[in-house]
């Protein structure tokens, strides 16, 4: 049913939940499982060092998940990007053909979220593919 999926990953709760469900999936369906990690670019004087601050952040947020999944016998191919984490994902899944991708929710209330235009939103609004949503 699915050959590859894409998990947008950022190391939270929501994500971490997630990222079960990916690894299940891929396991299951013997897909290929793909992490994202999206940092932003900030937007102020300090590019460099914040830029490697943030590199070395999600470097080790996709080593856990790697490990996490090797655990259960799931390899990863892991992608860290620089940019806004909805179009990052939308683009990395039509690169990579996934024909899934998998994100977490933050635990914010509904009409919050809608307000303030959640990363998921996005997604599910310009992804060309199945979006999963987990909570």
């Amino acid at each position: 049913m699915f050959e590859r999926i894409l998990l947008g990953y950022d190391g939270s709760e929501g994500a971490k939940r997630a990222l079960e469900v990916a690894v299940d999936m891929a396991k299951r369906y013997s897909a290929e499982l793909h992490v994202i990690s999206v940092a932003r670019i900030p937007e102020y004087f300090e590019l460099r060092e914040e830029t490697e601050r943030a590199k070395r952040y999600y470097e080790d947020v996709l080593r856990y998940a790697k490990e996490f999944a090797g655990k259960m016998g799931v390899e990863v191919e892991g992608h860290l990007e620089f940019g806004k984490p909805s179009e990052e994902i939308v683009r990395k899944a039509k690169e990579i053909g996934a024909d899934l991708i998998v994100l977490g929710v933050k635990t914010k209330h509904p009409f919050d979220r809608r307000i303030l235009g959640g990363t998921g939103d996005k997604v599910v609004d310009y992804a060309h593919c199945s979006v999963l949503i987990v909570r």
